[in-house]
């Protein structure tokens, strides 16, 4: 489902607030990454352990358990955020976002990477954001 149209101007007056935002999103990503990997590694410390060092494994699992579907939470509340602000996030590890807007009467995705410092490319909707191209600097909507 499609929303909002955005020209490059409207996007970019977001960007301050996205851009921490996907900081925040690529941050909890990693995290999220990490704790899972540390819950596979008490999965299978418990799966092979005995005893006392078993029922000890188990909980520190658990723990870890609690941990991935906090961060999942918090991660998917960011999301939401950036969704909340018109925006889609395309790329969790790199924080990108796109925006729809419109070019010479087609709908596209405006799209923005950390460290751009405004929207200055565009892709089609059927394309990933590595077929960024720049903006024209004279757009006809």
């Amino acid at each position: 489902m499609r929303g909002k149209i955005f020209t490059p101007e409207e996007a970019n007056r977001m960007l301050p607030l996205v851009a921490r935002i996907a900081d925040d999103i690529v941050r909890t990503y990693r995290q999220v990454h990490d704790a899972l990997r540390q819950l596979d590694a008490s999965k299978q410390a418990a799966a092979e352990a005995h005893g006392a060092e078993a029922i000890r494994l188990e909980s520190e699992m658990r723990a870890h358990d609690a941990r991935v579907a906090e961060l999942l939470d918090r991660f998917q509340g960011l999301i939401e955020e950036i969704e909340a602000l018109g925006g889609t996030v395309k790329d969790y590890e790199r924080g990108s976002v796109d925006f729809y807007g419109e070019l010479d009467g087609e709908i596209v995705y405006l799209s923005w990477n950390p460290g751009d410092e405004q929207i200055g490319f565009w892709h089609p909707l059927e394309d990933g954001s590595e077929e960024r191209r720049p903006l024209p600097t004279t757009i006809t909507l």
